[in-house]
């Protein structure tokens, strides 16, 4: 089978569920298209179990082992919420931050514990966007700070905490947030802030943590430093992605763009352009809602731009090997959800916690 042939595109696109119920359409849908890998969202999980087995029957349906996340719409969404009712909430990043190095590495060993437990292979909720200097809250993303060095060395102690269970960490969202505001025009999401300052401090944590990272997901935001001329998403454009993110900083693992949040941010945008759009800029993999209807619309949409030579064969064989290499280092989930594993995890959560609190 080709790797540009229907199912080998498949391995462009991560699935966003709408539930963590396993199906016939569902199972109809992965064998087809062989996508890359699944989010489930956090506020849909009923049960450990039921989760637990929806991601072992999605990796026994596909043919290579698949990208395995969280979606969470919240940024206080923590995926124990109703599933493990004796676990205390994790604080934010945020909150941890002010504590210091070791409550964050702490707090990112947990979250993989947890994740590890569930069957998920990578956290798509960390974020190194900076807050903003002016506010005590977080922006959208669960960021740490508003300083550049304080968010690098706290997202490197997360990722250490990350790492000691296996779990991947897609770092979001590049070249940052910290700047970004609604314009009040274009109704979109844009940065106006000058090239040397996004420079000196939203991209500062992932100048020193790309080499860490073996996925990025690229802001749905425009940046006028980048495309002052044509404003767009930088998932759809080339001069951060190719420019700035591949040639610049010399990243060479997996851009991940959002189809889900850039139609929260781009109303008007048509998700099949786009999806052709991100590839062209330099993208690997698009998250996209999950349905039949709408994937192969999209890969109907990438296989006319191949054939049209809008995209280039090498430019799409290229986010394939990215792909199939990062995958050599994905666990696949465990055979289920001991009750010894829950009650020995609870009790790590409330020990962290108490010595959080103290």
């Amino acid at each position: 089978m080709s790797t540009l042939s229907a199912r080998g595109l498949g391995q462009l696109f991560v699935l966003e569920l709408q539930e963590d119920r396993w199906n016939r359409s569902l199972a109809a849908l992965l064998r087809s298209f062989q996508p890359a890998g699944v989010v489930v969202p956090a506020k849909s999980m009923r049960s450990p179990e039921t989760t637990g087995h929806l991601l072992r029957r999605i990796c026994s349906t596909l043919d290579s082992p698949p990208f395995l996340g969280v979606a969470d719409e919240d940024p206080r969404a923590d995926p124990q919420r109703g599933l493990f009712p004796s676990f205390p909430g994790l604080p934010l990043p945020f909150d941890a931050a002010r504590k210091g190095l070791g409550p964050v590495e702490r707090l990112g060993s947990l979250r993989g514990a947890l994740l590890r437990l569930l069957g998920f292979n990578v956290d798509f909720w960390f974020a190194l966007d900076l807050t903003r200097s002016d506010s005590k809250t977080p922006p959208v993303s669960c960021a740490f700070a508003s300083d550049p060095q304080e968010v690098a060395a706290w997202g490197d102690a997360y990722l250490r905490g990350l790492r000691r269970h296996g779990i991947l960490a897609c770092g979001k969202h590049f070249p940052g947030l910290g700047s970004v505001r609604l314009d009040p025009h274009a109704k979109t999401l844009l940065s106006a802030k000058p090239m040397v300052g996004l420079w000196r401090e939203d991209l500062l944590p992932f100048r020193q943590l790309l080499w860490r990272l073996p996925l990025v997901m690229i802001s749905p935001a425009a940046y006028k430093a980048y495309d002052f001329d044509l404003l767009r998403p930088a998932m759809l454009s080339s001069n951060i992605v190719s420019r700035l993110l591949r040639l610049k900083l010399g990243y060479q693992a997996i851009a991940v763009a959002s189809l889900p949040e850039l139609e929260r941010a781009w109303v008007k945008l048509n998700p099949r352009d786009a999806a052709v759009r991100s590839l062209q800029a330099g993208c690997d993999v698009i998250i996209v809602g999950g349905n039949n209807k709408s994937l192969e619309a999209l890969i109907q949409a990438i296989s006319n731009a191949l054939e049209s030579g809008v995209l280039p064969p090498e430019r799409l064989e290229k986010s394939l090997a990215r792909v199939a290499a990062t995958k050599k280092s994905l666990v696949a989930p465990g055979r289920g959800v001991s009750r010894r594993a829950v009650q020995q995890l609870a009790s790590q959560f409330k020990e962290w916690l108490k010595d959080y609190e103290s």
